[in-house]
Parts: structure tokens; sequence; C-alpha cells
């Protein structure tokens, strides 16, 4: 069962078009993982789906309903989360602060509940609570915004490049994260991500953008082995998909 649909989906910023008739469908509890090269809209399809690019038309089909256009912070209420890339914690804040902001709107004894369960999942993030956000080391701090993200319970959560700029063990921790998400806690996972090799491993459907159109929609290992796609968009080799 299809947890999110796009439906000839065309945006972009203004004037500028980036995607062009995009459509594919992410399952339900699955990892579902965008690659192309860079340039080809990949991150442009979460802000589309998220309400932060302009979609001009198409369909955005989630829970049944088209959430095309709709506002980010009601896309969230509806149970989306996106992590972006860059600014996905408020550096000037403690670890604390920002837990504490990420459930604004609950009730307090809701969030010290939700708040000890990230803190579960993520204990270094328990021995830096009265630490600024902004002197977290790079894995830290893409923890913290995983777990801002989960204190609000999604259905669905959306990664932008989760591992750029990490070292190679610790970007490994973030994607075995990526999997705990799907496999202990049933989230829907849409992953956009710079290894294209490494997250295919661990998707479950494969999504190929280029030029900001689709041109494989299929299985994560199916795209990965794919002796053409591979190596004209990935940069993977026989070799390589083998190891």
């Amino acid at each position: 069962m299809a947890s999110l649909r796009l439906e000839k989906v065309n945006a972009g910023y203004g004037r500028l078009q980036i995607l062009f008739d995009v459509s594919f469908e992410v399952p339900e509890r699955k990892i579902t993982v965008i690659v192309g090269p860079n340039g080809s809209g990949k991150s442009t399809t979460l802000k589309a789906i998220f309400g932060i690019a302009n979609v001009y038309s198409g369909k955005i089909i989630f829970d049944g309903e088209n959430i095309a256009g709709l506002p980010p912070h009601r896309i969230a209420k509806r149970g989306i989360a996106y992590v972006p890339q860059t600014d996905n914690v408020f550096a000037k804040l403690t670890v604390r602060e920002n837990l504490k902001m990420a459930g604004y709107g609950f009730p307090e004894d809701q969030i010290r509940d939700r708040v000890e369960e990230v803190l579960e999942m993520f204990p270094i993030l328990r021995e830096r609570m009265n630490q600024k956000a902004g002197t977290l080391s790079g894995g830290e701090r893409q923890m913290l915004a995983i777990a801002i993200a989960l204190i609000r319970r999604p259905k669905l959560m959306m990664f932008d490049e989760p591992t750029a700029a990490l070292a190679p063990k610790i970007a490994l921790e973030i994607l075995d994260i990526i999997q705990k998400l799907r496999d202990e806690h049933g989230i829907t996972i849409l992953l956009v991500e710079q290894n294209a090799k490494k997250a295919l491993e661990i998707g479950d459907k494969g999504i190929l953008l280029v030029g900001g159109r689709v041109v494989f929609e299929g299985g994560a290992r199916e795209l990965l082995e794919h002796p053409d796609l591979g190596r004209m968009y990935l940069g993977l080799v026989g070799e390589e998909v083998a190891k």
C-alpha cells in the first residue's frame, strides 16, 4: 500500500521549473531512495512534498488526501517530517531547548515522555542536554535533527542528504539509524542520499531522477545492479556493486 503518491508533479521555484511530470509511489513502512546526478531535482522533490517548493500542477497524495500546495506547518500536522541537509537544528539553543521546542503545542507531560523516548534512541544526546546544538559534532547534530523530527511521531520521514560532510563511519551510523526507524518503529522513509550505493543497499525501493524526470522506479537492488543506469548516472561500476 502506498503511503505517499506523486502524480505528474511539476514544481520549482518561481518561474524556474525543476520537476517535470514526476510520478512515483512511496510504500508504507519501507525505505524509498531517490538518487540521481547533481541538479536532477532530488531535493526539490522533498521540498515540493513539504510545501517549500512551488507545485505548479499535479497531485501529492498522502493518506488519501491531496496535500499539494499546503503550507509546511499543515503538512507536518498530517504526519510528515522533513529533515533538511542544513539548518536542521537551532544552533544557539541547547539540546534540551531544541527538543522542547519540537514538542511545542503538546501538554508538558507528553513532551517529557516523548523527549525520554528519543533519548533512549540517542543516548549520546542525554550527555549533551545542556550543550549548545551548534557545538555538537556533525553526527551528533544529525542525531538531534532526527530526534527533533521524532518528537511529533511522524508517519513519514523525509531525509535530504543526511550523511553529507560526515566521516564514513558516522555516515554508516546515521544510515543504520534510518534502517531502525523502518524496522523497529514502522516509519515510512523517503531518502535522498549522495552515497547512492549505500542508500540503495538499505533501501527497499529506488527512484532515479535525471533532469527533473523519473527514469527508473522499482526495487532498490534492481537499480543498484542495473548495468547501464548505475554506470551512466550514479558512478557505479560492476565491481563496486558486487562488493
